[in-house]
């Protein structure tokens, strides 16, 4: 509603202005969908604007936010260098960005949520066709429809609307993600040939339906505007594969004006035949000074880099060149034919080379090495090799070619996973050792076998870069001492001019020497306002952590710090010093602080708590102390330093696995009582020694929290009982605002009273979309249990949910209401329903089936019920309740230990083939030799990944099971656990 009465006011806007006089306008009008009063409005506008020259028009449909995209990119900061973020990218398409570049660097975390475009109401027709035939004078024109959900109906009225624009040069479109198939390009490709004036033209059609027909109709428009100067085209990830690609390429060799070209045909199976003929391509563009290519994800091996390379080598007069080629399959043929070419542009100021995740070895590596030395004119570099099979004598060159670009003022040197040891960082650093005129420097070369000398001529380079004012350096996963580290430090202490510092050098084997080192550098940062520093998982002790904090006392004007000096050996004296400099610090307005899994007590927390007690400008906190030995006075003194950060909008805080009992409890919950303008809390106090006083006090400070939208709580593996729980829960009343939470509170012992308190708490957090609520291993019983499910029955927003109620002593009635409940979720995309080792029979089963039955919007189903009471009745309403989800493609079903017999299990069988779009299924029961013989499960057609719970059995019955699998027709992969 917010935004449609936006686009009400921009609209009432240029109704009042002077029309007749404006040559150019820009509408955006994000989110809105206008009606057809509206939409005479604007083009009533429009075809006064007789003077206008230039239109922009928005439509984008975006879920994210920029709050969203900004939290992202601070916790995955090292995607950020790889994500497109120009003004034409939609924060819809970045957080898609970042999902795939997560799933790549940051394999094990968290897995995003998968992005669902809302259900949008169809925009139709926009610009009439009169109004654009009216705009003698337009010259250039964007729209922005990102996420429309158009479909090849929906792209008509462009095409109409663009055979008016004969006298347009300039012409953006931004169709991401609109479900185009090859009929709706083709109509698009039509409207954009017939603008044959063009001399720039922008097309982002990603992630859309098309296939080879529609490649072949983007061609068409290449063979019209035969006046391109300017091409940015996106494809990536559709359907093109060979043919497509190269009849686009055959037109584009035809563009041979084109002087910038920006083409991107990533994740589309172009292989080395779609390769081949872009290489053909390029080497008809010889006019080009600035050209970006991007076949990421490709399946490109030698012979189609070689290709490329060729063709790339004619295009001799460019200045700007961003080579992007990353996960495909390219050894070191094709990596010295793009060596080569590179060596062919000599008048390249900006080089970007970004071929990571490929095959090269040492040969491939000393060919681009050699290209890479001819760019002696380069100010601007890329460079990233990582997750190749790069040794020692593959860096020579490199590192020659380093020491010949002596006017670099950027850097970004990304070479780790490879196999580089003492000899490879040497040839590196020697090169580097020269780009003295380098003011910003990203190096890279983590995950590799270097040691103290490598390190120690790298530390010597950087020494020699005296004007950096920003420097990421990242070293991690090496086998670096106290040596290495200790020149790497005395390489630091001599960029004192730098103001920003990202430095990770995190599992290698540096201890007090090493670690003192840094300390002494840091101490000569007085300009510095941005620091982040890993050092965990080495062995660390007191004294070089006292250094480290004196050093860091020195840096009083920052204004954010990431401090991780996790799992190494400090005690209380090492962490006093650190706690000390924190409290010189107090200009901090983001405070990244971890130390856990050391050897802290109260001394060493209590210091902390009185040097945090004076960052009071704070407003985001985390603070990860957890795994350390504090107990009541050292939990004390950090919660009143808590509530003295009386501005923080978001806190993690994480001091789980300590000896905190009820009165460090009621000490932090009373800091946190101040900490009023929260939106973000992360709170993890879990296995330590509360019970119901400290939880208590906990629950007052959540009910002050009142501007909370996203919680994460977690208490588990205390002494909570139902008092404990009900305050918990009387606090959470409070929460309104709430649309994420995370609430742990199992393993205590909370009986019906404190489930029922917090059940109703839930209930009042009705925007919830996000909820994770995990209270097994309690003290449960059907009365809690009901009221629980009552309550939640308000929470109908909900997408995402995981219900964790396992271990308790829940029988029908408590699993009849919770049942009840999932009929309440229509928007249910996700569930995930742990009711495992209660007593639920039949009834409480049919019950749960009915409910699941309802939540037709499944496409993600994690179902343990097993160890309870259930016969063929239940798991049969269960069974029939997942027909009903026709988008379920992934199932975990857990189900043994219960009554159902043989029969019951061919019912399953029969049961889940009704569920055509399921691929995936992870299983689990007493039967499943029944459950494989059923004729539904051996004729199913859609199951292709079968993950059977057998690894318990003996091996005869494991072997019996394998045979049976094998004769599932469509099955591809077959995995036992």
């Amino acid at each position: 509603m917010e935004q449609q009465n936006n686009s009400l006011n921009i609209l009432q806007d240029l109704m009042k202005s002077d029309l007749k006089a404006l040559t150019s306008i820009d509408l955006q009008l994000k989110n809105c969908t206008l009606n057809n009063t509206q939409v005479a409005q604007l083009n009533n506008s429009l075809v006064q604007c007789q003077k206008l020259e230039s239109l922009v028009l928005n439509l984008n449909k975006e879920n994210i936010s920029d709050d969203q995209i900004s939290q992202l990119f601070n916790q995955y900061s090292y995607i950020k260098d790889f994500v497109e973020t120009d003004n034409n990218v939609s924060n819809d398409q970045i957080y898609c960005q970042i999902q795939f570049f997560q799933s790549i660097f940051y394999k094990g975390s968290e897995d995003f949520q998968e992005l669902r475009l809302n259900d949008i109401e169809a925009q139709g027709n926009i610009l009439l066709e009169e109004t654009m035939s009216n705009l003698i004078n337009l010259n250039s024109l964007q729209l922005n429809l990102d996420g429309n959900l158009l479909g090849d109906g929906g792209v008509i009225w462009i095409c109409e609307l663009l055979h008016r624009c004969q006298t347009i040069s300039n012409l953006n479109l931004q169709l991401w993600k609109n479900k185009i198939g090859d009929r709706g390009i083709l109509s698009i490709a039509e409207g954009i040939s017939s603008c044959t004036k063009l001399t720039t033209l922008t097309l982002n059609a990603v992630a859309n339906l098309f296939g080879k027909e529609g490649a072949f109709s983007i061609s068409k428009i290449l063979s019209s505007c035969k006046m391109l100067t300017h091409l940015d085209i996106n494809l990536s990830n559709n359907q093109i594969g060979e043919e497509g690609t190269s009849a686009i390429c055959q037109e584009l060799g035809s563009c041979q004006l084109l002087k910038n070209l920006k083409i991107a045909l990533c994740n589309n199976q172009i292989g080395d035949g779609g390769a081949y003929c872009f290489g053909i391509a390029l080497s008809n563009l010889q006019l080009l000074i600035s050209l970006k290519f991007c076949l990421r994800q490709n399946k490109i091996s030698d012979q189609g880099a070689s290709n490329i390379g060729l063709g790339l080598s004619k295009c001799n007069q460019l200045k700007n060149l961003d080579i992007q080629m990353e996960l495909n399959q390219i050894g070191n043929n094709g990596a010295s034919a793009i060596g080569s070419a590179i060596g062919s542009c000599k008048f390249l100021v900006n080089l970007q080379v970004w071929i990571y995740g490929n095959k090269i070895g040492d040969d491939g590596a000393q060919n681009i090495g050699l290209g890479l030395k001819k760019c002696t004119q380069i100010t601007n570099l890329i460079f990233d090799l990582s997750q190749n099979q790069i040794w020692d004598d593959g860096t020579y060159t490199i590192g020659k070619a380093l020491c010949d670009c002596k006017f670099l003022t950027n850097l970004n040197f990304s070479i780790w996973g490879n196999k580089i040891g003492d000899k490879g960082a040497q040839n590196i650093g020697l090169g580097l050792s020269n780009c003295i005129q380098l003011t910003n420097l990203i190096f890279n070369i983590g995950q590799n076998q270097i040691g103290d000398d490598g390190a120690s001529t790298i530390g010597t380079a950087i020494g020699n870069c005296k004007f950096l004012n920003s420097l990421k350096f990242y070293i991690w996963g090496n086998k670096i001492g106290d040596k290495g580290a200790q020149n790497i430090g005395l390489g630091l202490s001599n960029c004192t001019q730098l103001t920003n510092l990202e430095f990770v050098i995190s599992q290698n084997q540096i201890g007090d020497d090493g670690a003192s080192t840094f300390g002494t550098a840091f101490g000569n940062y007085k300009f510095l306002t941005n620091l982040k520093f890993y050092i965990c998982q080495n062995k660390i002790g007191d004294q070089g952590a006292q250094n480290i904090g004196l050093g860091l006392s020195n840096c009083s004007q920052l204004t954010n710090l990431e401090f991780v000096i996790s799992q190494n050996q400090i005690g209380d004296d090492g962490v006093s010093t650190i706690g000390k400099a924190l409290g010189n610090c107090k200009f901090l307005t983001n405070l990244k602080f971890s130390i856990w899994e050391n050897k802290i007590g109260d001394k060493g927390a209590q210091n902390i708590g009185l040097g945090l007690s004076n960052c009071n400008q704070l407003s985001n906190l985390e603070l990860a102390i957890g795994q350390n030995q504090i107990g009541d006075d050292g939990a004390s003194t950090i919660g009143k330093a808590l509530g003295n950060c009386k501005l923080l909008t978001s806190l993690q805080f994480f001091i789980w696995g300590n000896k905190i009992g009820d009165k460090g409890a009621q000490n932090i919950g009373l800091g946190l009582s101040n900490c009023t303008q929260l939106k973000y809390l992360e709170f993890q106090i879990n296995s330590n020694q509360i019970g119901d006083d400290g939880a208590s006090t906990i629950g007052t400070a959540l009910g002050n929290c009142k501007f909370l939208t996203s919680l994460s709580f977690y208490i588990g593996g205390n002494k909570i009982g139902d008092k404990g729980a009900q305050n918990i829960g009387l606090g959470l009343s409070n929460c309104t605002k709430l649309t994420n939470l995370e609430f742990a509170i199992n393993q205590n012992q909370i009986g019906d009273d404190g489930a029922s308190t917090i059940g109703t708490a839930l209930g009042n957090c009705k925007f919830l979309t996000s909820l994770k609520f995990y209270i097994w291993g309690n003290k449960i019983g059907d009365k809690g249990a009901q009221n629980i499910g009552l309550v939640l029955s308000n929470c109908t927003q909900l997408t995402n949910l995981e219900f964790a109620i396992g271990q308790n002593q829940i029988g029908d009635d408590g699993a009849s209401t919770i049942g009840t409940t999932f009929g309440s979720y229509k928007f249910l995309t996700n569930l995930k329903f742990y009711i495992c080792q209660n007593k639920i029979g039949d009834k409480g089963a049919q019950n749960i089936g009915l409910g699941l039955s309802n939540c037709t919007g499944l496409t993600n189903l994690e179902f343990e019920i097993n160890q309870n009471q259930i016969g063929d009745d239940g798991a049969s309403t269960i069974i029939t309740a997942l027909s009903n989800c026709k988008f379920l493609t992934n199932l975990k079903l857990y189900i043994k230990g219960n009554k159902i017999s043989d029969k019951g299990a061919q019912n399953i069988g029969l049961g889940l083939n009704n569920c055509t779009q399921l691929t995936n299924l992870i299983f689990s029961s007493d039967n499943n030799e029944n459950f494989l013989k059923s004729r539904e499960i051996i004729n199913c057609k859609n199951i292709k990944l079968l993950n059977l719970s057998i690894n318990e059995l003996p091996e005869q019955r494991k072997t019996e099971i394998k045979r049976l699998a094998q004769k599932i027709k469509r099955l591809v992969k077959f995995n036992i656990d």
